[in-house]
């Protein structure tokens, strides 16, 4: 009896082990499956953060070029309105608004994912989530920089302008639009917008800058994280 029930038990120990190892094994299966997806996952958002950086190096240029465009002009309007080959130039500048173009699929999916978790690297995910809220806040106040330009400064300026476009004679900051002057605008209401757009342009850069110095951070981060 004794031998019986001692060869029941090898063999419920047997049977336990096998059925923990079977588990076990799924799990390690499972878990290096995920592990892996989410290294695709952040191998592509790696690249994609490559593009951002350019666009966001771009697009605190033409911040910079509209800041100091409205400086000159806040300047012409305060040393009596004399005449300047540049002004139109200046002027132009003003008219500048961006907009940031990035590929946020690959967070998504990662967030989404749940697994999110498997990110070793705890100041990755934080600086992740800070970089897309920032990104999200960024095109917020582009849409309203667009706004105010297309809908109050540009529609202004058509009354002293007879021309507003490319050409490439007269460049603003690469592809944006030349007013070509036929008067002279009222000093009060220009200097009003070139003292708006330098305090709104010159915010714009430093969050444009802000966002290419993350995107250097957090691709070092990816990087350390997908040779661990």
């Amino acid at each position: 009896m004794k031998n019986i029930l001692a060869r029941g038990g090898v063999e419920f120990v047997a049977v336990f082990l096998g059925i923990a190892l079977s588990l076990w094994v799924d799990e390690y299966q499972k878990s290096k499956e995920a592990r892996q997806l989410n290294n695709q996952i952040l191998k592509r958002l790696y690249d994609n953060l490559e593009a951002d950086s350019t666009d966001a190096v771009w697009n605190y240029k033409a911040h910079l070029f509209a800041k100091r465009g409205s400086e000159k002009v806040m300047q012409w309007c305060d040393n009596g309105q004399k005449e300047q080959d540049s002004l139109d130039i200046f002027i132009s500048s003003m008219a500048i608004s961006t907009f940031f173009v990035n590929n946020v699929e690959e967070y998504n999916a990662l967030k989404s994912s749940g697994r999110m978790e498997l990110v070793k690297n705890e100041e990755l995910v934080k600086k992740l989530h800070e970089y897309y809220t920032l990104v999200n806040f960024v095109k917020t106040i582009d849409e309203r920089i667009a706004d105010a330009s297309y809908n109050r400064f540009i529609p202004f300026m058509m009354d002293y302008a007879d021309f507003y476009g490319h050409k490439e004679s007269r460049i603003v900051y690469d592809v944006y639009s030349v007013f070509e002057l036929i008067s002279t605008p009222p000093k009060t209401k220009l200097k009003m917008f070139a003292s708006n757009k330098k305090s709104v342009s010159e915010r714009s850069a430093n969050r444009y800058q802000t966002l290419a110095n993350d995107v250097i951070a957090i691709r070092k981060m990816i990087r350390k994280e997908l040779k661990n």
